[in-house]
């Protein structure tokens, strides 16, 4: 196996670097374009900012660096980002430098392309839609209507007290989110009347994106909070705003791991949330990729186990061929479909869905005395340690955590949910280790009885007596 990768890195060691400065839009993860879906496909890096959606940075197999910058919050510096840009493009990668909305439209791209060229390293732009366009289209507030707007500028919120005020019909601003009433304060400081029509836009094309229109006036005395990302639309296009807009329309539905048909239609905005809860390996128990052994039982608790494992191998320049002798053991279809496309035939299928399913099915079928190795980057599930243990089996739980993989936690906002479903038992365990109690307004609608009587378990009457 080493011969094998000494041969791969000699090759790759020739190929050049390649970086794709690209837009990932918005917000909403389908408002990615053909190409820049393509390409992130293909990449070995992404290295991806703050309002990169999790929902769709997990659709991609390549290294995850979190770049994220907020105000005065920055992960990594501007500078250090073109650092790790170029760093990895001399080592021969294929680089994905990935930006919420257009990298042009104030993503700082020109920085970071007047950078790679000054270090001589080849790279092509794929743009995305920007932030303006999808609040427009996700509000129902056109930029340009005849008779009313026939000119549009852009700019920024800040600094207030160089904030610029173009002849335009129709003017954005991005970046308002701390200073939205200041910036309506500076705006009639430059001459714009109080009563100048006005729209803020939270989270544009999000489920949670909220709207508040009215005045320069009203918004100058508005003291509440506005959220992070928002922009300000200014101009008598606000007049065509209706409180019904077709997103706003749409039922929120949360899906706490996989999916269900019944809510593919068009009548539903379809929040994601996978079972795979990031969380802290616990010390104990855990092992070491040296120390993984030919003649062991690995098990996948789940699809996301799959995703990580192999992930984890690529960037401990490990192959699966490696493997020959392990048996790859996937709980659920979904595992197992994930199985194959790493091109792997699973040893044995489990009809599992959740820790208990799995013991239940390892008794059943009198699987002992075996070393079982489980991949996980979430919290060791004791119970499934100690069952598994009962048997006569030794366990490991590998920390399959790439070290330079996306180090933020999303939460969602539950006030925004109108439904939650869960798939499995196991999901619902998920979601209680993150979220304490679900609102009563919230429908909530599960798999199959045994879903239901775990949901009952933790989020009941009965657990919080």
């Amino acid at each position: 196996m080493n011969e094998l990768h000494t041969k791969k890195t000699a090759t790759e060691s020739h190929k050049r670097g390649y970086v794709y400065l690209i837009g990932a839009g918005p917000g909403d993860p389908e408002l990615l374009t053909l190409k820049a879906e393509r390409v992130l496909h293909e990449v070995d890096v992404i290295l991806y900012d703050n309002l990169v959606s999790a929902e769709l940075i997990e659709q991609f197999d390549a290294l995850k660096i979190y770049t994220g910058k907020r105000k005065d919050k920055h992960h990594f510096e501007q500078g250090a980002i073109n650092e790790e840009i170029v760093h990895h493009a001399r080592q021969g990668k294929q680089i994905a430098r990935l930006k919420g909305g257009d990298p042009y439209v104030f993503g700082r791209g020109g920085e970071e392309i007047a950078y790679l060229r000054k270090h001589g390293i080849e790279y092509e732009i794929i743009p995305g839609i920007t932030a303006a366009h999808g609040a427009s289209a996700y509000t129902e507030i056109p930029l340009t209507i005849r008779h009313v707007s026939s000119s549009v500028a852009f700019c920024t919120g800040h600094p207030l007290e160089k904030i610029h005020v173009p002849d335009a019909d129709t003017i954005v601003y991005y970046m308002v989110a701390s200073s939205a009433s200041d910036v309506a304060k500076a705006l009639i400081k430059k001459g714009k009347g109080e009563k100048t029509r006005v729209a803020i836009v939270q989270n544009a094309t999000l489920y949670n994106q909220k709207v508040f229109a009215g005045t320069l006036g009203e918004l100058k005395n508005r003291d509440k909070k506005v959220a992070s990302p928002a922009l300000l639309m200014l101009g008598e296009n606000i007049t065509e705003f209706i409180a019904d807009y077709w997103f706003g329309k749409k039922k929120r539905v949360l899906i706490a791991g996989e999916s269900a048909q019944r809510y593919e239609k068009g009548e539903y905005v379809i929040v994601r949330n996978p079972c795979n809860d990031p969380g802290h390996i616990e010390k104990g128990t855990v092992g070491r990729i040296e120390d993984i052994e030919e003649e062991m039982l690995i098990l996948f608790p789940d699809k996301y186990a799959v995703h990580n494992f192999f992930n984890y191998l690529s960037e401990n320049s490990m192959d699966v061929r490696g493997f020959v002798n392990a048996s790859f053991c996937p709980a659920g279809i979904a595992a197992s479909a994930e199985l194959l496309k790493h091109g792997v035939l699973p040893y044995l299928c489990l009809d599992a869905s959740s820790g208990k399913d799995i013991v239940r099915e390892m008794k059943e079928r009198e699987i002992t005395g075996e070393h079982i190795l489980i991949p996980s980057r979430t919290s060791i599930n004791d119970g499934l340690l100690n069952e598994l243990t009962a048997l006569n089996n030794s366990v490991t739980f590998l920390d399959v955590a790439v070290q330079e993989t996306c180090c933020r936690e999303e939460s969602i906002d539950l006030d925004f949910i109108d439904e939650i479903y869960f798939s499995s038992p196991s999901c619902v365990e998920a979601f209680r280790r993150r979220y304490e109690a679900i609102p009563d307004r919230i429908t909530v609608t599960t798999a199959d009885t045994g879903t239901l009587a775990e949901y009952d378990r933790l989020f009941g009457p009965e657990a919080f007596t």
